[in-house]
């Protein structure tokens, strides 16, 4: 009788321990292991070209910690964590404001990785590709910065490759990126707007 009972107990944990291998990983623990990357991460360098409406950009993205560098389409933004400059050589003006979470996610898709769990629900979506993870994010109410987002992620190294952004007005936007590279680090004047370099630009302070 014993016996019986400790056979039973090893057939169950045995089931239990093949279960949860057979169980995988949840969308929820891939994009975590997917942001704690870039978190963790002293600077990330990233190409990305942009696609809305036909229209379409590629530039260069530098990240770290809250801050970032953007330049692209002719224009560069600046964000030091607190201010969101945008140049735009064609006007000579630089723009400043306070910029909310879907602001700063508009110009970097990294945002949406790190801060998903604030506005989006994740699931695997039913699209599958071949060495990737594709996670649907569904906004869990109005106050999340996009409707739905797709974010496709390399299984092998983690890394973010494509996201596909359905604004709050139906319009879709696709971002890939290529060349991510976490092994930077940045001065954190990268992240300062030179106002040295733009001395007869109108700054136009809308904070």
């Amino acid at each position: 009788m014993k016996l019986k009972t400790i056979s039973s107990a090893v057939i169950i944990l045995l089931s239990l321990i093949f279960s949860f291998q057979a169980r995988g990983e949840t969308a929820q623990e891939v994009l975590n292991k997917a942001a704690n990357k870039v978190k963790a991460a002293k600077g990330v360098e990233v190409n990305y070209s942009a696609t809305t409406n036909g229209h379409s950009i590629s530039g260069v993205l530098k990240h770290a910690g809250a801050k970032f560098y953007v330049k692209a389409g002719g224009m560069e933004i600046w964000y030091n964590g607190k201010a969101l400059y945008t140049h735009n050589p064609s006007t000579k003006e630089t723009t400043v404001v306070t910029p909310s979470a879907g602001e700063l996610a508009e110009v970097n898709p990294l945002v949406y990785l790190k801060s998903y769990s604030t506005y989006f629900t994740p699931s695997f979506s039913k699209n599958k590709q071949t060495g990737k993870y594709v996670i649907d994010l569904k906004s869990k109410s109005r106050k999340a910065p996009a409707k739905k987002i797709t974010v496709v992620i390399n299984s092998k190294t983690l890394n973010p490759e494509k996201f596909t952004i359905t604004s709050l007005d139906g319009s879709v936007t696709n971002v890939s990126l290529s060349k991510v590279n976490y092994s930077n680090s940045f001065a954190s004047s990268v992240f300062e707007y030179p106002k040295s370099r733009f001395p007869n630009v109108n700054i136009v302070d809308l904070r």
